[in-house]
């Protein structure tokens, strides 16, 4: 007589309430940031974004793409042709690895086929539209997940369902599931092993169409990745924000305040565009100090930062993108313990300037202030207060010292008194409270209600109507 080990004993089955059910692995919610990886044959004319083909010859062209490809190539060039442009000539696995690393994220997505159709792998069900076949002649994906081998970076695969020109899709969509998407989902899944499978492109058509619920059991019963992989909601007509492992609900999405779900922030670098484009300029690239920010506020609401980059058909990321990345690695380096493995605080935040994140085991519970506003002489913590135990200190400069005072409202920090020149950034500044009030939550509650109760006791009264 035995027992099977539970991961064997749980089984999941093709439908949505037992699919939920499943507990998101751990590691996803402690990595925290992430970065998004959009690749591909739309890099080449790299105009406008990464659905060039679409505007250019989708069910309503766009004459101004028209004219685009006019001007620059001959009459009868065709998408495909950009695809043979699509050379990866300067592509480096290592390089690329070295520099989502430097950016401090915990796992990265890239994009295995978008909307196009094209696959960065050798795809069995993409004969001639693949990136082996026709292009870079070589296997992206397989390259990009042998470099990632022994990082503490996961490595996950973006997966468009649906194909806007494939023949069949244009048909028969069930047939292009069966023939097409289907395989290609468990293709990428058994030969790269990814922690993660954020899928997209599931709009107009139902789960039940796509087998999203049929795959998903597979996946967490049966792949070889079963305990570890992690999923969006992005499986079907009425999906997003729903059903899956992490909700996205839609891009750049900023609650601003916690959900009872595991969610994501995914959003770009460049505002304007996913897939690298010649015409952006400095001013459409989002500055390290908004990214800060940004990052800051998705952790305190209890989300998972994805920032995006577009790479060139050369297979290089461009240099302001690299200096981003880098700049943001450089502060979250310092300051990894307010980031990674962290949880949401009672009270997300003060004002937009100061948001919180928390970390508790058997030794202490410490509240981290992410605080964005550094120009005036003193910053105001106003949900967390101190006890006769309460100490203060900075993860980027563990030795530093600087002054603060416990008052009525909360705790009052001296940023003159910061050593400002030996941290990584003046404009930004995570402090840690270590063993703060436990009674913050009554507080605040208590604090909030006596506000409020003012607040409508000022408002001027409107004659009832007889």
């Amino acid at each position: 007589l035995f027992l099977l080990p539970s991961a064997e004993a749980q089984k999941y089955t093709p439908d949505w309430s037992s699919l939920d059910s499943r507990p998101l692995p751990t590691w996803y919610d402690e990595a925290k940031f992430g970065i998004f990886c959009h690749w591909g044959v739309y890099s080449v004319p790299a105009f406008h974004s990464e659905w060039f083909w679409w505007y250019w010859q989708g069910d309503t062209p766009s004459q101004e793409f028209i004219d685009f490809v006019k001007k620059r190539w001959r009459p009868d060039w065709s998408y495909a042709d950009f695809a043979r442009e699509f050379r990866a000539d300067r592509f480096d696995a290592n390089q690329f690895k070295s520099v989502i690393e430097a950016s401090g994220a915990r796992y990265f997505v890239l994009t295995s086929k978008h909307h196009e159709g094209f696959t960065l792998w050798p795809s069995s069900t993409s004969w001639n539209w693949n990136a082996l076949d026709v292009g870079p002649k070589r296997d992206l994906v397989g390259e990009l997940k042998e470099a990632f081998k022994g990082s503490r970076v996961e490595f996950g695969l973006y997966f468009s369902l649906l194909d806007w020109f494939h023949p069949l899709y244009k048909a028969n969509k069930t047939k292009y599931v069966e023939e097409v998407s289907y395989p290609q989902l468990h293709e990428i899944v058994e030969r790269y092993e990814p922690s993660v499978i954020w899928s997209d492109g599931d709009w107009g058509t139902s789960d039940e169409v796509w087998r999203s619920k049929e795959f998903l059991a597979w996946l967490y019963n049966q792949s070889p990745v079963k305990e570890k992989i992690v999923v969006n909601d992005r499986w079907g007509e009425g999906c997003m924000g729903k059903h899956g492992g992490f909700l996205t609900y839609s891009d750049h999405y900023d609650p601003g305040k916690l959900l009872d779900r595991k969610w994501e922030n995914c959003m770009t670098l460049d505002s304007q565009s996913w897939g690298h484009r010649k015409d952006m300029t400095s001013l459409d690239v989002h500055d390290t100090h908004s990214l800060i920010e940004q990052l800051a506020r998705t952790i305190a609401c209890g989300g998972n930062y994805l920032l995006n980059v577009g790479p060139d058909q050369h297979g290089r990321i461009p240099p302001i993108f690299e200096d981003r990345l880098r700049e943001l690695g450089e502060f979250i380096r310092p300051n990894e313990e307010a980031l990674f493995g962290t949880s949401a605080h009672a009270v997300q935040n003060d004002t937009a300037n100061t948001w919180y994140t928390r970390r508790k085991d058997d030794k202490r519970t410490t509240v981290y202030a992410w605080i964005l506003d550094t120009t005036g002489d003193t910053v105001h913590l106003e949900k967390v207060y101190a006890t006769e135990k309460t100490t203060l200190r900075i993860p980027a400069l563990p030795d530093a010292t600087f002054t603060w005072k416990s008052i009525d409202g909360g705790i009052q920090i001296d940023l003159a008194s910061v050593p400002w020149r030996k941290l990584p950034r003046s404009d930004a500044l995570v402090i840690a409270i270590d063993n703060p009030d436990s009674r913050l939550k009554i507080r605040f509650v208590k604090s909030w209600r006596s506000d409020f109760v003012e607040w409508l006791k000022s408002i001027p009264q409107k004659p009832r109507l007889s």
